[in-house]
């Protein structure tokens, strides 16, 4: 039973773990690549006989690589698979030890998570391990013409569709947030209405033409009342993973300040290859910024300064959250907060800072979508709102209640480990020697007794380190995920709270009806319409400069209020795409489940199987 409770977390990592994992090179895992697993495990499959797909697949990745199998090779052949992006950027990722070339070792794992997704089971080593006597053979449409047709599809060069990682910082001038158009499917005012995803995933998106993304779609005159506008927005993979990390955070060793100390944090970022130290002020500060940039945007939530034992998981998810979000990461401060090793409070008395709200086009954000969609969904508002606090409500119980699992499986262990205490010989009370010995003799039944009862002991100790370890996994990875979750929920709220107080329709209103009563008085005294006598020069000037002033201030309101509906409208869309991480919580839950309960399952059969050896002769306790 040595090895029964050496089983491996099937989402990676805790992402509380704040152990130092800034000496680790890219790709060598921990936080800065692929998920930290002992190296036997990526040699799972030396021995295992593997279906001829596995040969002619490498083979033709070789051929669309130029001789060698790439990143973008690998993505190649897994796209002929029709598993989603995000799923195929996660097996790439973890397949890659960071050289961007593959080995067939490296190749075979990739293909053998693919086959597990394609079964709707987790694409992670750890279940290759778990299931390498029985995997399923991966199903790649066309594997054989992939060299053949390797030029003719478009290549981005870079392996999961984001900005090369090799120049973070080119990133940030060459890449902008609207240029990316994607499908993300029609908004729903109603909870009973499934979103309707247009986008195309796996093989076909491959083989669509980049170009399509930004070809106007021409409706059909004759179902314009069906058509279907798709939200434009930034559709990077990275944001809707929440599982993945960029950022590691750990206290630093020495307090700042001189008179009054501070906790220093060094922040780790995987994207830039960087490392900072940074105090909750800063942290304090770049929220404010953000919020203060971007008004109408969803942001992370910053954890509250009076909670030290909770503010280093919050830290983190706080920076995490800023780094999955495409032109959040792009910002030039943000840039400058996660690579700049001096001071931060030196950065911005020195730096040239823009604290302006960012400006945009709302008809070229609204790309094809016509404006009537928009205004139909801001009209919609209080509906969304209200959901969305149902959302934080749900989300709130679902964690709360996960939580109170974990306690009991963790109480649970630390009583069947005080039960299995009790049954050990060595932890039994001193018989007394007064009265007949006869009752005092160690009969063979009494020892084979005591030898069993200690093997049922370590099985029940088995059990509760098995229970506990269950809570621990429930805590820290299935409530963390819950609640990065209701962290989005949160941020919509929010966002939506900011723009309850600074809509415009009010003001518009008010303005349009001033200057609607100016208009008719500036008519009468022009004599265009009966009234009284034309009044003097003064007056007319005075109330076309007022009628020029209220016409100039209602068309800058409604460009603020198009711009607000809009960035709703954009916004409510990545709401909902978040809503895909549910399967990777649900999925990670379900398997973690069945394999606790196997483990648990062999456990009490071992437990079952020393619980017949017991003697059971009553004759056998007493000496002859």
């Amino acid at each position: 039973m040595s090895d029964l409770y050496d089983f491996l977390d099937p989402w990676g990592p805790s992402s509380n773990n704040t152990a130092d994992t800034t000496s680790a090179p890219i790709g060598s895992g921990g936080m800065f690549g692929a998920p930290t697993i002992h190296e036997s495990s990526r040699r799972c499959l030396d021995k295992v006989v593997l279906p001829p797909v596995y040969a002619t697949a490498f083979t033709a990745a070789q051929s669309a690589g130029g001789g060698q199998v790439t990143r973008n090779a690998l993505q190649q052949t897994l796209e002929l698979s029709g598993l989603p992006r995000h799923i195929i950027g996660q097996i790439v990722l973890t397949a890659d030890t960071g050289s961007g070339l593959l080995t067939q070792q490296d190749f075979n794992l990739a293909l053998a998570m693919a086959a597990l997704a394609q079964k709707n089971m987790s694409p992670t080593l750890e279940s290759v391990m778990f299931h390498k006597d029985e995997l399923p053979v991966p199903e790649l449409a066309g594997v054989e013409s992939l060299a053949n047709s390797s030029a003719e599809r478009p290549h981005s060069g870079v392996a999961l569709g984001g900005n090369a990682p090799d120049d973070p910082w080119s990133s940030a001038a060459t890449n902008d947030i609207t240029s990316s158009t994607a499908a993300v499917g029609a908004l729903s005012l109603t909870d009973n209405e499934p979103d309707q995803l247009a986008s195309k995933t796996g093989k076909e998106a491959f083989r669509q033409p980049q170009s399509e993304s930004t070809k106007p779609r021409t409706a059909n005159r004759d179902n314009s009342a069906l058509q279907t506008y798709v939200p434009k927005i930034n559709m990077e993979e990275v944001q809707w993973q929440l599982d993945k990390e960029e950022v590691s955070i750990k206290e630093a060793a020495e307090k700042g300040g001189i008179v009054f100390k501070h906790t220093n944090y060094e922040v780790s970022t995987r994207t830039f290859s960087s490392m900072v130290v940074r105090r909750y002020k800063d942290f304090d500060w770049i929220s404010n910024y953000l919020v203060t940039r971007y008004p109408y945007r969803m942001h992370a939530n910053l954890p509250p300064k009076g909670f030290p034992d909770n503010r280093l998981k919050g830290l983190t998810r706080f920076a995490n959250a800023i780094m999955r979000i495409p032109f959040l990461k792009r910002d030039a401060l943000v840039i400058q907060f996660f690579t700049n090793t001096d001071e931060f409070a030196h950065v911005l008395k020195v730096g040239n800072l823009d604290m302006e709200s960012e400006e945009i086009d709302p008809d070229e954000e609204l790309g094809d979508t016509p404006w009537s969609e928009v205004q139909e969904t801001y009209a919609a508002f209080d509906d969304f709102y209200t959901q969305v606090a149902r959302d934080e409500e749900r989300y709130r119980i679902q964690i709360t209640v996960l939580e109170k699992i974990a306690r009991y499986k963790q109480a649970i262990g630390d009583e069947l480990n005080a039960y299995s205490d009790t049954l050990r010989t060595a932890n039994a009370p001193r018989e007394s020697i007064s009265g007949s010995r006869k009752f005092h003799v160690q009969t063979a039944s009494k020892r084979a007794l005591d030898s069993d009862l200690n093997e049922l002991s370590m099985s029940l100790s088995d059990v509760s380190l098995l229970e506990k370890a269950h809570g621990e996994v429930l805590k820290t990875i299935s409530a963390e995920y819950l609640r990065r979750l209701y962290d989005v929920v949160v941020a919509m709220k929010l966002m939506m709270d900011r723009m309850r107080r600074t809509e415009k329709r009010k003001d518009i209103q008010r303005v349009r009806e001033r200057n609607d009563a100016n208009r008719k008085t500036l008519a009468q005294l022009n004599g265009e319409s009966p009234g009284p006598d034309p009044a003097d020069r003064s007056s007319i000037d005075r109330l076309e400069r007022l009628v020029r002033e209220d016409t100039a201030e209602q068309q800058k309101l409604e460009h603020e209020q198009r711009c607000i509906e809009v960035r709703f409208y954009q916004e409510l869309a990545r709401y909902k795409c978040y809503e895909s991480f549910l399967q990777t919580i649900y999925h990670g839950y379900a398997e973690e489940q069945i394999k606790h309960h196997s483990m648990a399952l062999s456990a009490w059969k071992q437990a079952l199987s020393t619980a017949d050896d017991l003697p059971a002769d009553p004759q056998g306790f007493i000496a002859n």
